[in-house]
């Protein structure tokens, strides 16, 4: 099968993560549906991974690209992802994770499940993931009418999309200087105003959860500064793209304005940064109090090292 013709990408991002990719490989050849590619970017790994590849690439019964790339963070291979693929619709499947064996055939199923006329509104199919460990449904089901929403549908757990790559690629992640992690939500936040998602009660992925060398986990460990960055372009979006709703959202102003100092944004990039005015006004009440925690904090942080 050629990769002109599959219908679907099942993209891993990855980066030193040779002894746990096997996961994403093996559930990929269980697939009942073979009507996809995969497709790796390797993030800069340092592991000896692209031989893996290669050897997993004269076993599969699906195509398989496999590209190198100097280490930038997910979001950078994201967008660099967005530019390979040539099938209609994509998932995104992270090297540590696996897929249900049936997941590739449910996520078409549910594309082809809205009808023609609707379905240009669309940009992703949602289905549901399990604990590895327990086989438990993370979070919760959709509700039978979830699709009769207007609004996006708030859920507890982790949720899993296949996308729709023409609007995808419309909208590609930021590549700020200072960071090599951006989370999904800060692209997710700007489709979720045009288009909507699809629900649908299948699972498609297995988790690994709470592994010892999570890569979040060790990020955020690892590269404390960087992470203040990321929280604060997040938390924009959130603010500019979902919009505030209520008095216990005033939190995330305060983020915003707190994680802007921290990162050593200026006034006018913070202020600056938000699109209506009242949210302007507020963060700029909140910048004096922020700056001052956040001079606070770096100081404890010194005394501590």
């Amino acid at each position: 099968m050629s990769m002109a013709s599959v219908r679907f990408t099942v993209f891993t991002p990855v980066y030193n993560r040779r002894h746990t990719i096997h996961r994403v490989f093996d559930s990929l050849m269980r697939q009942t549906c073979k009507d996809f590619e995969w497709l790796v970017i390797d993030d800069g790994s340092t592991d000896d991974l692209e031989p893996l590849i290669r050897e997993y690439e004269k076993q599969a019964d699906f195509p398989v690209r496999y590209y190198y790339k100097e280490n930038g963070g997910k979001h950078t291979a994201y967008n660099m992802a967005l530019g390979l693929m040539q099938a209609p619709y994509f998932t995104i499947l992270d090297s540590d994770d696996a897929f249900t064996d049936d997941a590739v055939e449910k996520m078409l199923l549910g594309w082809d499940s809205i009808p023609p006329q609707n379905r240009e509104q669309y940009w992703g199919v949602v289905g549901h993931c399990i604990d590895a460990k327990t086989n438990a449904l993370i979070g919760e089901y959709f509700p039978e009418n979830a699709n009769d929403r207007t609004e996006p549908l708030q859920t507890k757990g982790d949720k899993t999309s296949a996308l729709r790559a023409d609007i995808a690629k419309r909208f590609p992640f930021p590549e700020p200087e200072g960071t090599t992690f951006i989370t999904e939500s800060v692209v997710w936040n700007k489709i979720e105003k045009e288009y909507k998602q699809y629900y649908i009660n299948y699972v498609f992925k297995i988790v690994y959860l709470n592994e010892p060398d999570s890569l979040t986990i060790a990020w955020y460990r690892d590269h404390v500064q960087e992470g203040y960055l990321s929280n604060f372009i997040w938390k924009q979006s959130i603010i500019n793209d979902v919009g505030l709703h209520g008095v216990g959202d005033l939190r995330t102003l305060v983020q915003y304005t707190f994680y802007g100092t921290m990162c050593g944004k200026k006034f006018s990039e913070i202020v600056g940064g938000l699109h209506k005015p009242l949210y302007r006004i507020c963060s700029a009440v909140l910048f004096v109090p922020a700056k001052l925690l956040s001079l606070y904090r770096k100081r404890s942080n010194k005394s501590k090292q």
